[in-house]
């Protein structure tokens, strides 16, 4: 083990947080759990990171309930919300040692259920078949609870002009 990789655990082992696990990953340490992420750690030169939790950043479903009482006529009501799971993708790119590519007929975006800047910034994509066309000029909203992105096969940019540029559902 190298003496950075050494100190920098050594680090992640004194840090205290309820959104992190404390627990080193990246390259070649172990990876998180299911609903974390491996956040880089700025100044690691080779890459290490501690395990943070997903944001959500979905937003959940609001069901309203009406009740009205016919003895003393009094109306109460109740608002539920139930969380929407975030789909999950296989992983691809990112700054990894080898990184993973995507299936045939599959390509790599960023992720649009995380903030950030995605692999611009070395995090990983995630693997989406591009076949549901979403946007353009007639403005096709995606099905169910997915989401319009920009398809990034093309030169149209919906941020620089390209208000009817076409994008892929996610």
């Amino acid at each position: 083990m190298h003496l950075s990789t050494a100190i920098i655990t050594f680090a992640l082992s004194l840090v205290v947080s309820s959104e992190s696990l404390v627990r080193p990953c990246g390259l070649e340490l172990e990876r998180c759990p299911t609903g974390w992420i491996c956040q880089r750690l700025e100044r690691s030169p080779t890459g290490e990171g501690i395990c943070v939790r997903l944001p959500l950043h979905v937003p959940l479903p609001i069901r309203t309930t009406l009740v009205t009482s016919r003895a003393s006529r009094t109306t109460t009501t109740t608002t539920t919300t139930t969380p929407k799971s975030t789909p999950t993708f296989q992983s691809c790119g990112g700054f990894r040692v080898n990184p993973a590519t995507c299936p045939k007929g599959h390509i790599c975006v960023d992720n649009p259920y995380v903030e950030g800047c995605g692999m611009a910034c070395d995090k990983p994509g995630i693997c989406v078949d591009p076949g549901e066309f979403c946007g353009g000029f007639a403005g096709f909203r995606c099905k169910g609870d997915r989401v319009c992105i920009d398809d990034p096969r093309d030169d149209c940019d919906p941020r620089n002009g390209g208000a009817d540029c076409g994008g892929i559902c996610v």
